[in-house]
């Protein structure tokens, strides 16, 4: 597999108001609960185009605009918990990011995504646009009938806990 190499420099010239507005909609149209700051799709949208004020800043787009492009750092808010049933009577840990945070995510993957897909396996399935876990399944079931005798399922429990 021959992948295109290409010099990538600063990202964040390539933050500007169309792609913050792609990732808000992107997180409005995945929903999800407020992190631990309480602020919801809705509080976050109804502020949305405000101009950032010291008081009311934190959650809008200019603001957040502001810190991933001009500051040059972005600080996170801790993670709100929640637990999920997981079955068994065991419970998966979820971490909840702000809504704020998640459309930050939103815009580092939106500029990484492009330069570092290419490079990935073809028999890489996890979290990658297009891809899903029937279709790894798929994947195993094929590789069994052309060549292999054996598939290993290993879990680490409470790897990422």
């Amino acid at each position: 597999m021959t992948v295109k190499r290409f010099k990538v420099h600063s990202l964040t010239g390539r933050i500007d108001k169309a792609r913050m507005h792609r990732a808000w909609q992107a997180v409005k149209r995945n929903r999800g609960a407020a992190g631990v700051d309480g602020v919801t799709i809705e509080m976050f949208e109804a502020n949305l185009e405000a101009n950032p004020t010291k008081r009311r800043g934190l959650f809008r787009l200019a603001a957040l605009m502001h810190d991933l492009k001009l500051r040059g750092c972005y600080h996170a808010q801790p993670l709100r918990r929640a637990y999920v049933p997981k079955g068994n009577a065991q419970w998966r840990p979820l971490g909840i990011p702000t809504v704020r945070d998640r459309v930050a995510q939103e815009v580092v993957r939106s500029l990484l995504e492009p330069i570092f897909e290419p490079t990935f396996s073809d028999g890489s399935f996890g979290f990658r646009p297009g891809r899903n876990a029937q279709q790894a399944v798929e994947e195993v079931l094929r590789l069994l009938d052309e060549q292999g005798r054996y598939v290993v399922d290993a879990d680490i429990l409470s790897c990422f806990d």
